[in-house]
């Protein structure tokens, strides 16, 4: 018997399956290509994706990937030796402790992604999404994720804010960026109010792998009517132990 199916859903998968599980990138002409559609179906596709988090673009090259959104959907399937699964057993005495939610941030291109969230059990709370993207320079992780941008990403950085503050998404300078990130690396952790959500604050501290790169964030975020200055220090200090405790089972696994 013949299976009724959407056309239109079959050829999202069918983008989505060209990445080859997230090991290569492609153009738009190339996506055309290997798909055998339009330029203007696989555009639409294309956004749809984008928009929903699962697919990341890079204005710059111009080339499509598969975003780390993907994960919300299996987090159940992935192996012992992902990020979240090492990051997993300290977000959740981490949010025991607080009493907050905690979570694992990456980035992704000049986004951050959340990957994995232990969430508050209070009634009021706030909570971060898997697969949710936010710019990558606001809040406490994205400062965390920017004090690890390497040297050689650096034009791109400052081109990047200057495009932001050109088109009046953000107002924040070149020198305010690197005090931020001075201020993640001689401290350990930092925190933010009301930066990008006017609802929330939080405090955050970066996850370094075993070549001392940072590939992640750990954040606790608040609701802004309890968040005083002695509750985010409290957060910060949490999270830069998670952050620690993540980054030393990284380097024992040699990741």
């Amino acid at each position: 018997m013949a299976i009724k199916t959407l056309q239109t859903v079959s050829r999202a998968i069918a983008v989505l399956r060209a990445f080859e599980g997230g090991t290569r990138t492609m153009t738009l002409t190339e996506l055309c290509k290997a798909l055998e559609l339009d330029k203007a179906n696989v555009m639409r596709l294309t956004r749809t994706l984008v928009h929903e988090g699962l697919l990341v673009h890079d204005a710059q090259s111009r080339r499509y990937g598969i975003s780390a959104g993907c994960l919300s959907l299996c987090r159940g399937l992935i192996g012992k030796d992902s990020l979240a699964d090492f990051a997993r057993p300290h977000l959740e005495h981490a949010r025991d402790t607080t009493g907050e939610s905690a979570s694992l941030l990456i980035r992704e291109g000049w986004s951050r992604v959340v990957v994995e969230t232990a969430p508050s059990r209070q009634h009021v709370r706030f909570v971060l999404e898997p697969g949710e993207r936010r710019p990558l320079f606001v809040g406490a992780a994205g400062q965390c994720l920017v004090s690890g941008i390497e040297d050689s990403e650096l034009p791109d950085l400052w081109r990047v804010l200057a495009e932001e503050r050109e088109a009046g998404r953000f107002d924040l300078t070149d020198e305010m960026v690197e005090q931020r990130s001075r201020r993640v690396r001689e401290q350990g952790w930092t925190y933010a109010r009301g930066e990008w959500a006017t609802d929330v604050a939080g405090a955050a501290a970066p996850v370094r792998n075993s070549q001392g790169r940072t590939v992640g964030a750990i954040s606790i975020t608040v609701p802004l009517t309890r968040a005083t200055d002695q509750l985010l220090e409290m957060c910060g200090r949490m999270a830069m132990a998670a952050a620690e405790n993540v980054s030393a089972d990284l380097l024992k696994a040699r990741i």
